[in-house]
């Protein structure tokens, strides 16, 4: 669906990290709006800050042009006032391209706000991308953590919460979740919020085919969230399921979690799975069980379970403000967990099941929310 030939225009996208390969949460939603805003026929100018990612030349497939910057992440960041996440990605090289020409600018997340209230930007369009609250959501990783980790997610969390403020300075923030967009709204009844839903690698749901007797978790298994909750299902659901095989993969899993899942017979661990080894294993599991205990932003995993596999088993929290309740098998105790995994494995997800979450799906229809997107953008602009 291309913009209207009156309309095509060059964006600035900064994103607060190189977003190939597209292998998680945030960078999974930029790499594909990038696609999406490509295909809708915008000219993308990518700015990016390098740290634990080479420089990829398949973005080029994807951009007119990319704009590296290094991280600042030395200790002495961590006693700015400013968030961390922020006073890391602050680089007036960045600004210097920014100010190459006038056209709009999309920032990814609070982190690349540096510049977001600077004057020399005042008169150019500026959306911002909201990923998560994210001072709630660093309320919730200090809640999880001990030692100088819990000392750090708190500070970064009040700095965050002060911080925020500066979305007074964009022109429309674009959430991410109805609950994420509620709360901007209400914070900040003077500047426009749009739901702007997470875009993802999938056009369709896949067609039905053979499962396999086993019940799957995935995640990144380096994360305190995920870690909390593979332990979760560990001590408290998988003894409920006799007999029952589990397979838990993810990315870089601790230490202590490799020696728990190998005390437990039915347990399995597959270790920093490639994305297509990923892919079977969510499409051949007989369910895949997703649960979290911090029920911020959007869970990309989870879009990626209902596009790609059959049974799809979560918690309350897992859904919040997704608008997908109907599209999954929602379970919030132990015992209502294993009744759902021994359900799953007696009831095959059929063809009627497939065409409802076709139906509940199709507000996360890439192709679709683009162009509202560009819509929103042109409206901003005639604004201007």
């Amino acid at each position: 669906m291309n913009l209207p030939s009156s309309s095509r225009q060059r964006i600035h996208v900064v994103s607060l990290q190189v977003p190939f390969p597209p292998d998680y949460g945030g960078v999974i939603d930029i790499y594909y709006k990038l696609k999406a805003l490509k295909d809708a026929g915008y000219e993308i100018w990518l700015h990016t800050f390098q740290y634990r990612r080479d420089q990829a030349e398949e973005l080029k497939e994807i951009t007119a042009k990319v704009f590296y910057y290094p991280r600042h992440r030395s200790a002495i960041q961590q006693l700015s006032l400013f968030p961390y996440i922020v006073s890391s990605r602050r680089s007036t090289k960045l600004l210097d391209d920014l100010l190459l020409d006038d056209a709009p600018i999309l920032f990814e997340g609070l982190h690349c706000c540096a510049f977001l209230s600077d004057k020399r930007l005042q008169n150019r369009l500026k959306l911002v991308r909201m990923h998560n609250i994210e001072h709630e959501y660093y309320k919730g990783l200090s809640n999880k953590t001990s030692g100088w980790k819990k000392l750090y997610y708190k500070l970064e969390s009040l700095k965050l919460k002060k911080y925020e403020k500066i979305l007074l300075h964009a022109d429309a923030i674009l959430a991410i979740t109805e609950n994420d967009r509620y709360y901007f709204s209400s914070k900040y009844p003077q500047i426009p919020v749009m739901l702007l839903p997470a875009f993802h690698a999938h056009t369709t749901v896949a067609p039905i085919g053979s499962k396999e007797n086993y019940i799957l978790y995935h995640g990144n298994l380096s994360v305190e969230e995920n870690i909390e909750a593979a332990e979760y299902l560990l001590q408290y659901v998988v003894p409920l399921t006799h007999g029952i095989s589990w397979i838990f993969a993810g990315k870089n899993p601790s230490k202590k979690l490799m020696r728990q899942i190998e005390q437990i017979p039915d347990a399995q661990l597959i270790a920093n799975p490639s994305e297509r080894q990923m892919n079977e294993l969510i499409k051949k599991a007989a369910a895949n069980i997703l649960i979290t205990f911090q029920p911020t932003g959007l869970k990309l995993k989870l879009l990626n379970a209902l596009f790609c596999g059959g049974h799809c088993i979560v918690n309350h929290q897992m859904l919040v403000g997704t608008g997908l309740d109907n599209a999954c098998t929602i379970a919030d105790t132990p015992q209502n967990m294993a009744y759902s995994i021994e359900t799953a494995l007696n009831e095959p997800f059929d063809q009627s099941k497939r065409a409802e979450r076709i139906q509940v799906l199709e507000q996360y229809n890439n192709e679709k929310n683009i162009h509202i997107l560009s819509l929103f953008i042109e409206k901003q602009i005639n604004k201007k």
